[in-house]
């Protein structure tokens, strides 16, 4: 079954949105972080710490899953597929590997950095381990923002062909 050019146009549209709001949102992480690495108000603090926190939960996790969603049925419903381009492929790994390094790490990290902050407010930075997970957290944040920017010049520029095909021997 393949989409008409309407179908389509709203399917794309959709995934481009829903990329969009993700990179925004994963951007606006990254400000406030490096704003909050130079903050010493434990109530500022722990505000930068529930922004970020709030962004991942209600606006990057969901946007990154509705990308997904839309990229698999566009590959699906239309001639791209999901295997016929390389830039496709690498989309599709590079987007699954963001997904993954946030919810097993990112997420859960900054989390933690809430949490901390909530109690201890300006003595978490007398805190080695949520020193650490800020720095983590922020340097990973903005390298996610950063490949889902890559990702978005791919979907853009698409630089490579399909893939060749290895004819089966008979």
């Amino acid at each position: 079954m393949k989409l008409n050019v309407k179908q389509r146009n709203w399917l794309l549209s959709l995934h481009i949105a829903s990329g969009g709001l993700w990179f925004g949102a994963a951007l606006c992480s990254v400000a406030i972080a490096l704003r909050g690495s130079s903050l010493n108000d434990g109530d500022g603090l722990y505000g930068l710490n529930m922004a970020r926190n709030l962004l991942g939960e209600f606006a990057i996790a969901p946007a990154a899953i509705l990308s997904v969603i839309t990229g698999v049925l566009l590959c699906s419903f239309t001639s791209w597929g999901l295997f016929k381009h390389r830039w496709v492929m690498l989309k599709q790994v590079m987007t699954l590997m963001m997904i993954v390094i946030g919810s097993v790490w990112l997420g859960p990290w900054t989390k933690e950095i809430t949490a901390i902050s909530e109690v201890a407010r300006s003595q978490s930075l007398q805190n080695s381990h949520y020193l650490y997970l800020q720095q983590v957290v922020t340097i990973g944040g903005a390298v996610q923002t950063l490949a889902l920017l890559m990702v978005i010049a791919i979907s853009t520029v698409k630089p490579w062909g399909k893939q060749k095909v290895i004819p089966t021997p008979k």
